[in-house]
Parts: C-alpha cells; structure tokens; sequence
C-alpha cells in the first residue's frame, strides 16, 4: 500500500518521507489555509478531535484516509492531541506557493510534546509547564526542570530515592530518560511512568553535556550558574537542551540562566505532607476548592500566581529572607492607600514572561508585543511610588527594577497602540517608520486620486481632452486615446490593443504604478511581517532585563496579596526565631473560617511550645471535635509564616521549622500493593527518618489500620522514640484515641497531655472546638455514631458493651500498661476469651456496616 501511495503523488511522497522521520508522531501536513493528517494518522486524529474521516482517491492506490482542520483553529486542536497522549509533528510550507518549482517544500517546525506544549488554551496561567530530565547513577541522580513558555530553567542532584519529593515540587508533564534506563524498582516509577518519554540520543556524559550548555548561554564554564560541579545535574541539563533543540526543533533562545535547586535555607516538604495539609489539592474533591492556594492566591498576575505556588512549595529557613518579606509586606500594610494604587495597576499587567516565550517561538501576536510595552512602561510609576514613601523596604524594592525605556520606546514608536491581534490584519506599523511602507497605504487610500491625477496630467502635457486612464483584470492598467489623437502619442507610449475607434497604451509610470497598486496589500503585509520580525529580534536581545523586571513584577504582586490578605482578614505580622518554639495566640484555620457560613464563628485556639519544655504535646478528644483541623491549622501557620505571609492569629512567636511533617488520616495505595496500615508505617518511618530537632511533626492518629493492642503498642513506642532520640527531638503534636497514652505524661518529662473540650448534655454532646490542657477522658465515639445516624438497636448494644469494658477496667488493679521502660503489658492473661475480644471493639475505627456485621457475629459466637 506504502508503495503505490508513493508512487501515486507527488504530496504522498512528500508526506511518507518526512512521516518516515517522524514515526512516533502524528504529522500535521500543511496544506494551504489547513492541517492535513493522512493514513493512520487521520484515523487517531478523527476519534480524537471529533471531526470527520474522509477518503480521497489517490491515482493507482486505494482511497488514502484524510482528516483536516482550518490552520488557525491550531490552538484549539493541538492541546488535545497532545493531552490525548500523542507526539505531534509541526509541517509547515516553507516556501512560497508562487516561487515554489514544482511541489511546495515542506519541514517539520516543531514537534510538541506534552512537556513543551505552549499554547494558550493548553496553559494554566498560574502555574508552570515543566518538561524534566533524569541522568542517575547509582545511589544519586541529576535532574533539570524547564518551563519552555517562561524560559525557568532548574538544575539539581539528589538521591534517586528523594526524586518523588522533587516531581512533587515541579509536576513536570513530561520526564525524559534515556532509552536504557531502568527504574522499575524506584520509589517514584509508578507514579511519574505515564509521564516518561524515551530518547535515544541520550547525551550522558559530561563534557558532551557542558559544551551544549555554555555554547547555548555563551560562557566559558557554569561556575557562575552555582552548578559547575552537579556531574549529574548537568548531564541531565545538558541532555534536555539538546532534546529539546534537535529531537523537538524548538527554540531555547529566551533561556538565559540556570538556576539550581538547593536544599539549604528551605524547608523540607514532603510528598504525604502537601498532600494532608491540602495546599494545592482537596482530599475530597481533588480540585482547588477548600485548598490553602485558593485562600491565598489573590494575585494580579499570573506571574504572581505562579512565584506563590513556588514559595509554597519551597518555604524559607533563612530568619533575614524572612524578615525582609515580612517587613516589606508590613510597609504595605502600613502604606493603604499606595497599596491600592499599585493593585490597580497590577490588575491591568500583562504575564510578560509568557509573552517573551512566545516572542522566542515565534508565535506571539502584535497586540500581546505591545501589552508587553504598555507592563514594563508601568516600571518608573512604580519606582517612582516606592521611593517616595520613605520606608527602607519599598525603597529597596523599587531598586529591583531596571529602567525599561530603551524597549518600551522602541515597541510604543514601532507598533500602532490599537493594533490588531493578528497580523495578517494589517495596520500594525506606526505611520513614519517605513518610507515604502507608508507610500504602498497611501496608494491603497488614495488609488483613485492618484489615477486621476496622472489622468489629467496626461490631458493636459499632451493636448488630449478626451484621454482616458482605466482598468480591466485582463490587461490591468491602460491609457485609451481615439485615433484621431494618435499623433500625439510620443514613442514612450506601447501599444497594448486596439479597438474600433481607439487604441490602448501602457506606459512604464503607469506599469510601475500598476505594480504597486496590484501588489500592495501583498507587500504591507511582508513589509510589517519583517517590521515585526525585526521587532521581536530586538526583544529577545533584551531578555535578561525583561525577565528581570518580570521577576521584580511577580514579587511586587505578592508582597501586595499578602498585605491585602492581612488587611482583608485580620492577619498579624509574626515573630520568626532559630528558638525552639511555637507560640500562636488565637490562631486559625485559613481555609476553615473562611468557608463557614456568615453566620457561624471560627472558635480560635492557643498553643504555648518550647521543645525543653514541653516537646510533645498529647491531643485527645472525641471525633469530629477539631483535633485534625486544629492540627492542620498549625502546619498551615508554620507554611504561611515561612513564606512571608501573615498569619490569622492574635500573635504569633513561630521557631523556624526546617521540615514539617504529617501523619493525618487514611488511604491506601492499591495499586502499588500497599493496604492502608503499610501506607501509614510508610509515613511514620519517613517521619523518624527524617526529622530533626529543628522539624515539626504533625501526627493525627498512628496505628489505628491494625488491631486495637498492636497500633496501641506502636503509638506509645513512637511517641517514646521522638522523645528520648537525641538529634530527634522534634516539636510533636500527637492526636489520639488511645487514652492509654496519657500516662506516658508521668515518664516522660518533655510529654504535656491536652484535650479538645467537649460538653455532655444528658446523652448528647456540644463540640466547644477549644484546646484545653490535661488529658481527655473518653472519646464519645458511640454519641458520635448516633449523630451520623446509625440504628438505635446498635446504638444501645454499643453502650452495653462499652460499660461492661470500663466496669472491667475499674475492676483490674494494674491498670498502667507500663512494667518497665524497655516491656509494656496490655491485658491481665487470666481474663476470660470473650472480655478479650469485646476489649477489641473499636468503633471509632469501623464503618457502620463493619460494626453492625461484628456485632452480629459476637451476638451469634457468645449468644449475647
């Protein structure tokens, strides 16, 4: 079939060639005003995009399967092709159909990948597209992250076993390996494995890798990037470059620094950690509704927005970053009516970056090239705003800036200020920048003038009343005179036809103008086309100042956000310190009180911690009373305050963390053969890993997925562990439901016991929602499971056996589980088999149809 396609056309053969090129990639194949995909192609492309399959007879082949789409619906059609999975090869006519001897010279532009993708309706605003690269060795791997559309580009070496930690960070929709690699036995494979891309020229070694980057920055080494010794990192880096160059046909030339990534002065987060305290993502709903970054994100910009997303993800350790953004954004706070002035204009910013990624490839419209102009015209205003104001941390803001003059005049003196969004409109160059250019619209204004003038210079130079100057598509432009008048036409003059009564002439005026009148609209538009052309070179000459002024932008917007959040929702300036402390007066949830209705109040909450102090503190307390949330609240506080955020408190004194942890809740991982208890050892083992004294731990139940004894024996160990372990004596705060644990107050020195109050009324209960010191008594679980409805008969049966529990309780007279320090005791070996295992009930821990069913088995096995 392949050969009498081939042999059928000439457009087939020219298809199948570049096709053979590009065999793991669907072709778009210009053709004119549209994208065509043949064969295969046409097949995916139809059930992708939904439009029509169609067959065209191709001389001796069979009917050749077709599916198009208009050129410029590209944006519309590309993202979910790509989305969908698939490669994509970018063929564009590279000539012109006119010159063109013979078939049309086609070549792929681009290829897009789902890490490169960069068009509009593919983007989220406000955050980054990154494509990544790993190179590993044994134990480490190098990484590089790049986001094509803002021209960020990371580089950085790690353990292989920390890289989930790392993909967490970036998200990166594509990650490209080399086609040898194995990873099948790394933590992250399964998770990031739809995401990999394999390619064959993989550049692994070093000086292969060091010669494509410092030719692409134009240095000497990379010692001035902080990278020159990541071995690893740059094997990765230099392999994305080369990737994306030649493997994708893509320009890099807005890319003008590398930027590692470093552990020190930023606090470590782990995978389960922004996953429980819900910063981008709701356990529930898996969007952003009820997630920390919809309560903070009221950014201007989507630059602003993104800059969020990564101080988020990366909060400072270091106490003067800190200070200066807390500072900065106190100034702000402090200066109200400034403050509003720049969110105006902030509002009306165009994403700059994005836009200069779009100049690099090429594909940026002439109206986004002036909103470019009309953002960074913005700069003295500011500038000028800040320094004014007099307070040491705006005036050293405005200093980020740099004067953008020399583009903003050149863009504003070359492109028209309402100038269309495409160019093929017209109307883009100013008046007075192009000599031909303004004479080529003065002839398409004033053609008509100009034919009459030329008319009646005619009549007049050669005595020739009655002359006349017209036009037909056949012959275009003449001069007509009756034959009486012949002898008055001088030699210039060539005949052109003749009829009846008068004859045609041309001459090399009226030629030349004919020319210019046919051909204008043609010329304008490839005289504006190199106009903008030449435009874009000259931005791209000055990206270093764009994107440093793009940078300075971003922060400008956040700073102004935090102050607005502050102001908006009573927020206060926190107290950073290297103590070992956390002191929060009336603290609140963020996300919490502001999805309360109107009408409810959030009820706020104290925490008073030194680590010498009062290290661990036990929480108990009854289910739905606020344990989690005021746990999350705490982790949510830390974050905010390290990003340079206020907080929602009274006050707040906060001892630096250098990594946060948290246990919360339950789920499983089914998929990669982990139940719910092996996830939840999981996290508690990267906890005691990984904490240091310096860390805060988070941990809302422990051993609660096995039974009643063995996650009680568990839990009391941890919380042993955390405490007498030298270089882990991180500040703790431990949920619980095992009672049990509060004894663990008289043998641990550095352990509190508190307890969320709860009020009884007759056989209900009132959630007061306040932290309280001392340990709780019981966990009102069987009330709670009446509030959710359960069947009164169980209801009541739970009640029997829950007393029948605590008067056994009463009754033992040792009721401490410890003996020792090193051998814990549970249960008095003389007890009868039946109190043993009612002893095990744990409702709190059950669904109701899972109580329901054990009680019925206990009722049937004890005829109870």
């Amino acid at each position: 079939m392949a050969k009498d396609i081939e042999s059928s056309t000439p457009v087939m053969k020219q298809f199948l060639e570049i096709k053979d090129k590009y065999e793991d990639s669907i072709v778009l194949f210009r053709m004119g005003d549209f994208y065509e995909t043949f064969l295969d192609d046409a097949i995916i492309t139809s059930k992708i995009l939904g439009i029509v399959l169609t067959k065209r007879a191709n001389g001796k082949a069979a009917h050749v399967d077709l599916a198009g789409f208009p050129h410029h619906a590209l944006d519309n059609y590309l993202p979910k092709l790509v989305k969908a999975g698939h490669r994509v090869a970018i063929c564009e006519q590279v000539e012109d159909p006119k010159l063109a001897k013979g078939i049309v010279k086609r070549e792929v532009v681009e290829v897009v990948t789902p890490g490169t993708l960069t068009g509009d309706q593919a983007l989220n605003d406000r955050s980054n597209r990154f494509i990544g690269a790993i190179c590993s060795s044994k134990q480490n791997s190098g990484f590089s992250f790049l986001d094509s559309s803002t021209g960020e580009f990371y580089i950085g070496e790690c353990s292989t076993d920390t890289l989930n930690n790392l993909f967490l960070k970036f998200r990166p929709h594509e990650i490209i390996v080399s086609e040898k690699a194995t990873y099948s036995s790394s933590k992250w494979y399964m998770e990031f494995q739809p995401f990999m891309s394999r390619v064959a020229n993989w550049m692994f070694d070093y000086d292969t890798s060091h010669r494509i980057l410092t030719k692409h920055f134009d240095v000497k080494n990379l010692k001035g990037f902080g990278c020159g010794s990541m071995t690893l990192g740059v094997c990765a880096s230099g392999a994305l470059v080369n990737h994306i160059k030649s493997d994708l046909s893509s320009s890099l030339d807005h890319v003008s620094k590398l930027t590692p990534v470093v552990k020190d002065g930023i606090m470590g987060l782990d995978a389960f950690t922004v996953k429980n305290l819900e910063i981008f993502q709701s356990l529930i709903s898996q969007g952003i509704h009820g997630t920390l970054i919809e309560c903070l994100d009221i950014t201007q910009t989507p630059s602003g927005g993104r800059l969020l997303r990564q101080w988020l993800i990366n909060p400072s350790t270091d106490l003067k970053n800190i200070e200066l953004r807390h500072n900065t954004v106190e100034a702000f706070f402090q200066e109200k009516q400034l403050l509003k002035l720049i969110v105006k204009s902030l509002s009306n910013s165009s994403d700059i970056q994005r836009i200069l990624g779009k100049v690099n490839q090429g594909k940026s419209s002439p109206r986004e090239v002036f909103s470019l102009a009309d953002t960074l015209g913005k700069i003295p205003e500011w500038q000028t705003k800040l320094s004014k104001t007099k307070n040491e941390y705006l005036s050293e803001l405005s200093k980020s800036f740099i004067q953008p003059k020399k583009i903003v005049d050149k863009i504003t003196n070359t492109i028209n200020e309402n100038t269309p969004s495409n160019l093929v409109q017209g109307n883009i160059i100013k008046e007075g920048v192009s000599a031909e250019l303004d004479e080529l619209r003065i002839l398409l204004k004033n053609g008509k003038d100009w034919v009459r003038k030329f008319q009646d210079e005619l009549r007049k130079d050669l005595d020739i009343p009655k002359l006349k100057v017209g036009f037909n598509k056949v012959f275009g432009y003449f001069i007509e005179v009756t034959k009486t008048h012949q002898s008055k036409i001088p030699d210039k003059f060539i005949r052109k036809q003749t009829l009846v009564n008068s004859e045609r002439y041309i001459t090399n005026d009226l030629k030349i103008y004919e020319e210019k009148i046919l051909n204008a609209e043609e010329k304008i538009l490839e005289i504006e086309s190199n106009l903008f052309l030449e435009l874009c070179k000259f931005i791209l000459s000055e990206k270093i100042m764009i994107q440093i002024n793009a940078s300075a932008i971003s922060k400008l917007d956040l700073f102004t956000s935090f102050a607005t959040l502050a102001i908006k929702n009573n927020y206060v300036k926190p107290i950073l310190t290297y103590d070992k402390i956390l002191k929060i007066k009336e603290g609140r949830h963020p996300v919490v009180e502001r999805l309360l209705p109107s009408t409810e109040k959030f009820i706020p909450n104290d925490i008073i911690m030194e680590a010498e102090i009062n290290q661990i503190h036990l929480l108990t307390g009854p289910n739905m009373a606020g344990k989690s949330t005021y746990l999350r609240q705490l982790g949510l506080l830390v974050i905010m305050a390290q990003i340079g955020c206020f907080v929602p408190a009274k006050s707040a004194t906060i001892g630096i963390v250098d990594k946060l942890f948290t246990r919360v809740g339950a789920s499983d991982n089914l998929a990669g053969g982990e139940s719910t208890f092996l996830v939840e050892m999981n996290e508690a083992s990267n906890i005691l890993n990984n904490a240091t004294d310096n860390s805060l731990i988070l941990l809302d139940e422990v051993g609660r997925g096995t039974s009643t004894y063995d996650g009680l024996s568990l839990a009391w160990a941890i919380t042993e562990y955390i405490h007498n372990t030298k270089g882990l004596r991180a500040r703790t705060i431990f949920a619980t439901h095992y009672h049990e644990l509060t004894t663990l107050e008289s043998s641990l020195d550095r352990l509190e016991n508190h307890h969320v109050e709860v009020k009884e009324f007759e056989d209900s209960i009132i959630f007061m929602r306040t932290i309280e010191k001392g340990p709780g008594d019981k966990s009102y679980g069987i009330q709670v499971a009446k509030m959710a409805g359960l069947p009164k008969i169980i209801i009541q049966r739970a009640s029997q056996i829950l007393a029948h529990h605590l008067n056994d309780n009463l009754n033992e007279k040792n009721t401490n589980p410890i003996e020792s320090h090193d051998q814990l005791t549970f249960f008095n070996n003389q007890e009868s088999k039946i109190i043993k295992k009612l002893k095990k009930i744990d409702l709190n821990s059950m669904t109701p149809i899972e109580a329901i069913k054990y009680l019925d088995e206990l009722k049937k096995e004890y005829n109870l």
